[in-house]
């Protein structure tokens, strides 16, 4: 099973993929930095929504969190200010077949979108294939405001290293969304709703 050239290398990989694939509306995709998380996410997501039809739209989200000194204020319009933050997606067509880098260019904006996290309260996302990366930066309120942006015929998708929390609160896992929300789903059962 490959998705635009990217299959599994391992047992993990390969129980990743599956998930991906299912139509339970949560996927969490846990892991250390540089084994795939968000690359196999984003082409199983591609081709369920470009060429299976599977979703309307793909939306690739993450905080705006720098690394590091910030940056200050970035110049240019929304879509400009999110351009940095969404390298990780563009570096990731990198290794997919060339189909995935001949229709991004007219597929971004109508069905791929850059989304900050900062930007979704309110909205509810219907026949979503829904790609959050580095979640495991976002604390519980704004895990729920995104968890709970789901709607009909959605799959929303967790990719977060826990080793890698940026923000020194939420190394707590009283505060921290990601493992609150995964904790929750665990202790009451719903394994319908959700794969890990």
């Amino acid at each position: 099973m490959a998705f635009y050239g990217i299959g599994s290398r391992n047992a993990a990989q390969k129980a990743a993929l599956n998930a991906l694939c299912n139509d339970k509306p949560f996927t969490f995709i846990t892991g250390p930095a540089g084994c795939g998380k968000t690359l196999i996410a984003q082409a199983v997501g591609m081709e369920h929504t470009l060429e299976e039809r599977r979703y309307r739209k793909l939306v690739y989200t993450r905080l705006q969190e720098q690394m590091g000194k910030d940056l200050g204020a970035l110049p240019g319009t929304l879509d400009e200010k999110n351009t940095p933050f969404m390298r990780p997606f563009m570096d990731n067509l990198d290794v997919m077949s060339e189909r995935p880098k001949q229709i991004i260019g007219y597929e971004l904006g109508k069905r791929i979108f850059f989304d900050p996290i900062q930007t979704m309260r309110g909205g509810t996302q219907h026949y979503t294939f829904q790609l959050g990366d580095e979640i495991q930066n976002l604390d519980h309120t704004t895990m729920h405001g995104l968890s709970t942006r789901i709607g009909e015929g959605s799959k929303f998708i967790f990719c977060g290293n826990f080793s890698q929390i940026d923000v020194k609160a939420l190394r707590d896992p009283n505060k921290n969304g990601m493992f609150r929300l995964l904790h929750g789903l665990y202790e009451r059962n719903e394994h319908d709703m959700f794969d890990h």
